[in-house]
């Protein structure tokens, strides 16, 4: 039950926050380094990656690749995050250290979309399907 909520928590969170990166985008922006070309693009790409991809958290058959599609996206997006500390801010109204404290909590997000590309306790998954293995006593114990 806990891990259903928290799915759905982390769709719902994504999918928002990639709706924010087109209607905000001028605020993500700033955080990209002056020498990647048209941030606005990149913005727009990662907000609409996100919103689909926080699609595809709720299907079983879709949510490994969705979890690892987020994870990629983090992965990426550390770096820029170093960038905008190391230049104090990088035009942003945000201080070096509070982007720090930023990190930890997008490693905690990067940890979440993990937990959710594991399998779950009793479950394989077998060519995209699920099979389950808790109940498999056999009726007939011939």
């Amino acid at each position: 039950m806990f891990r259903k909520i928290s799915l759905s928590a982390m769709a719902f969170t994504y999918f928002f926050a990639g709706l924010a990166h087109f209607l905000k985008a001028d605020y993500f922006v700033t955080f990209i380094p002056p020498v990647v070309p048209q941030p606005k693009l990149l913005i727009w790409l990662t907000g609409g990656a996100q919103a689909i991809l926080a699609t595809l958290f709720l299907p079983r058959k879709t949510r490994r690749g969705a979890c690892y599609g987020i994870l990629l996206l983090w992965g990426v997006s550390l770096p820029i995050n170093f960038y905008t500390i190391a230049t104090g801010g990088a035009g942003t109204s945000y201080t070096a250290p509070q982007l720090a404290a930023l990190i930890p909590f997008h490693l905690f997000l990067m940890l979440w979309a993990f937990w959710h590309s594991r399998e779950t306790a009793g479950s394989r998954q077998v060519s995209g399907g699920s099979i389950n293995f808790k109940n498999t006593k056999s009726k007939n114990p011939a």
